[in-house]
């Protein structure tokens, strides 16, 4: 995960830098993907570490979510013309969340994103702009308790696959159940 850390931060002033792809698959057996936000890290209890994002607990992706953990992300770095597939297991954060780590990471996230994004969470339809929304959020100021409908997203990777394709180089990490990773490479 150290590599991927050093693409974003050479991306960190390009536009959509930080859009990734996320693949999911429905109770049907169904694909589905999507760009989303990627929003940091956060380091886990266990010790490992997770890729956060956000969405809107009405989405279709949380029903997949939560019939099937598993997905992967592609993330695309088209300055140094690198790729990287993260596959791993998802987790939902939701406001009935137990685990009070999980209810202070979800409280941090809400609070650092924008009036502007915070707004989608209290339309009456995800994806379906509502001008009342933004009365919604400027009463509270922006820094209430997010609604129930915001959800932190959580990606504990389990495989990351590395390419670039200025010479081919690749990398394979594995995470083992010890909790170290094993890394294997080729040009």
């Amino acid at each position: 995960m150290e590599k991927v850390k050093v693409s974003i931060a050479s991306s960190r002033a390009i536009r959509g830098g930080n859009y990734v792809q996320l693949a999911t698959v429905d109770e049907t057996g169904q694909p589905h993907c999507r760009t989303i936000v990627f929003r940091g890290f956060v380091a886990l209890p266990s010790g490992g570490l997770a890729l956060k994002m956000i969405t809107d607990a009405r989405s279709d992706k949380v029903s997949q979510i939560q019939h099937n953990r598993s997905c992967e992300m592609v993330w695309w770095f088209s300055q140094t013309s690198e790729q990287y597939r993260i596959a791993g297991h998802l987790e939902l954060v939701a406001a009935d969340s137990t685990s009070p780590w999980a209810v202070a990471v979800r409280s941090e996230q809400w609070n650092a994103l924008s009036d502007t994004a915070k707004q989608q969470f209290f339309w009456s339809k995800p994806g379906v702009y509502d001008p009342l929304s933004a009365s919604s959020v400027a009463n509270e100021g922006g820094h209430g308790l997010p609604p129930a409908t915001f959800l932190l997203v959580l990606l504990q990777p389990s495989i990351v696959k590395y390419l670039r394709l200025s010479d081919n180089a690749t990398l394979h990490e594995t995470f083992l159940p010890d909790g170290t990773w094993e890394c294997r490479s080729s040009i």
